[in-house]
């Protein structure tokens, strides 16, 4: 009798496995799908057009409505989006630095066949106001972007699953609290891009090797993952579900990247 029933447990446990991996490939492949969606209508929204030979978003070309191909942006409507668009809301995203360069390479094209030309492009890298200190309130979830002692940019963050208290040891899902620097932009991170925290400093290795743990390391400033869909993570973002970094959405860390450099320091409050 046992044994019938535990047979029937197993037969019942491996279809519900069965049906768990479906479910699962099931949704992986929708994630895709619909991130594929989301970034291609981002990319229209913001006056560019998906090139799907490549995957990306170009802002050199227009699309007409007859097929997939990128019909090139005249000289006018080139410098239309770049001073329009990428002078205002647009002005610190990585897209528009890319529409920066196309223009500038027309131009440079233009001066080099001697041609001057009227139009004046407006965007200059001496435009943009670099953070001199980066500040973490991790009780407010609240990070900000400062200058001579003032807030130029403010963001809501997400942190560590086990947000509260310092950083001590490896996965304890902990955010660091403390003093620290910007070491590296990566611009191949798995959650878009991201901004290398120079944790574990000293103190903390020293708190690590006398309680005999690892310290841990590789805390980020990041955006989404790349496997998750935009429209998902700006719901999961209302909760903290890093281990140990601080997350902003994939628009908000392409700014940060442009506005802090290398050697910024950032100060961690509880």
């Amino acid at each position: 009798m046992l044994q019938k029933i535990l047979s029937k447990i197993f037969v019942i446990s491996k279809a519900v496995f069965k049906i768990f991996i479906y479910l699962m490939a099931f949704c992986g492949l929708m994630s895709i799908f619909m991130r594929n969606i989301d970034l291609v209508g981002d990319c229209a929204d913001d006056g560019g057009v998906w090139d799907k030979e490549y995957n990306l978003c170009r802002f050199d070309c227009q699309y007409t409505g007859k097929g997939d191909g990128c019909v090139l942006r005249t000289d006018g409507e080139l410098e239309e989006y770049v001073n329009g668009y990428c002078n205002n809301e647009g002005k610190w995203l990585y897209r528009c630095k890319m529409a920066k360069l196309e223009w500038s390479k027309r131009q440079l094209r233009d001066e080099m066949n001697g041609i001057k030309s009227e139009a004046k492009y407006t965007f200059h890298d001496s435009d943009i106001i670099y953070a001199d200190k980066i500040l973490v309130e991790k009780k407010q979830r609240k990070m900000y972007l400062i200058k001579n002692g003032q807030i130029i940019k403010k963001y809501k963050i997400s942190l560590g699953s086990n947000p509260i208290g310092a950083k001590q040891q490896k996965n304890d899902g902990k955010t660091p609290e403390g003093k620290y620097v910007i070491e590296m932009h990566n611009p191949k991170s798995k959650f878009h891009r991201s901004l290398r925290i120079s944790y574990p400093n000293e103190d903390d290795k020293q708190w690590a090797k006398e309680h005999n743990v690892s310290a841990g390391g590789d805390i980020m400033i990041h955006g989404f993952p790349n496997w998750a869909p935009n429209f998902l993570f700006k719901y999961i973002h209302k909760s903290d579900w890093t281990q140990g970094c601080i997350a902003v959405t994939n628009e908000q860390i392409e700014e940060i990247w442009n506005l802090v450099n290398d050697g910024t320091p950032i100060e961690i409050k509880p």
